[in-house]
């Protein structure tokens, strides 16, 4: 376990702010009085440094540690659930673990921190209906039924995208690149158009992001590709004749008054 420091006052105000909280929300979760959550981010009192520990568990709202009831033929319904939240909370400690450890093993050498962030938040994310299949090969994904596959920086692309997304009802396909463009961003250059026309011409959806985008508005890049995927499902779905009418986004000028 990493050494433990005293939170700043700094680290105490935008945990605060990050986490949305009011000074007396912050002070009621910990127990604590209003003035000394003031203290703490005015530096008139020093945190202890178990503060970090406290305020890790505020973020993730686990409740006060408490013993846990002794179950016999007698055990009340209270006294179950008791025991049945904290299995359920141990599952999600041990969900986030094995998640850690797919990220681990489906990134490739050489990842850059955006790509890296990228992929993270891409790891647990769904299809609209079922869970992504995360894969280490794309080579050997499943070409038949119904699922959406993922990979990252997959072999056998130009310019190696940082995510591609096949979603398929048999032969039904709808598939999406994701690039993180590391290469002079935002620019229109010759080879970027022609890769990504090419793309295009064969069915490709095609997302692109530069480093900024993922590291400071990463979670809008990770809802703008939960919106394609969806809508990539749902026209498979639609062509393959499973749901009446393929979803679209809407087309928010329609909306807009008349001049």
């Amino acid at each position: 376990m990493a050494e433990l420091t005293s939170p700043s006052p700094d680290d105490i105000r935008r945990f605060r702010e990050e986490a949305e909280l009011t000074r007396a929300d912050l002070a009621g979760a910990l127990g604590a009085g209003v003035r000394t959550v003031e203290d703490w981010e005015a530096g008139r009192r020093q945190p202890p440094a178990l503060l970090r520990l406290a305020l890790a568990a505020v973020a993730r709202n686990v409740p006060p540690w408490t013993p846990l009831p002794r179950l016999g033929p007698e055990a009340t319904e209270a006294e179950v659930e008791v025991v049945v939240e904290r299995l359920l909370s141990q599952r999600g400690d041990d969900h986030a673990v094995n998640l850690t450890d797919r990220l681990r093993d489906t990134l490739k050498t050489g990842a850059t921190p955006a790509e890296t962030l990228l992929c993270a938040r891409l790891m647990d994310m769904t299809d609209g209906y079922n869970p992504i299949d995360v894969l280490d090969d794309w080579d050997r994904r499943p070409t038949k039924g119904w699922r959406t596959s993922m990979a990252f920086r997959p072999e056998g692309f130009e310019l190696r995208p940082t995510v591609v997304v096949e979603a398929r009802y048999d032969t039904f396909i709808r598939p999406l690149v994701i690039f993180v463009d590391r290469h002079r961003p935002g620019e229109r250059l010759p080879a970027k158009v022609r890769i990504e026309t090419a793309l295009i011409a064969r069915g490709f959806r095609v997302l692109s992001f530069s480093e900024i985008d993922v590291l400071v508005n990463g979670g809008t890049c990770a809802e703008t590709i939960d919106l394609v995927v969806g809508e990539l499902v749902d026209e498979v779905l639609f062509e393959a004749g499973q749901v009446q009418s393929a979803w679209k986004r809407p087309n928010r000028r329609q909306e807009l008054p008349d001049a």
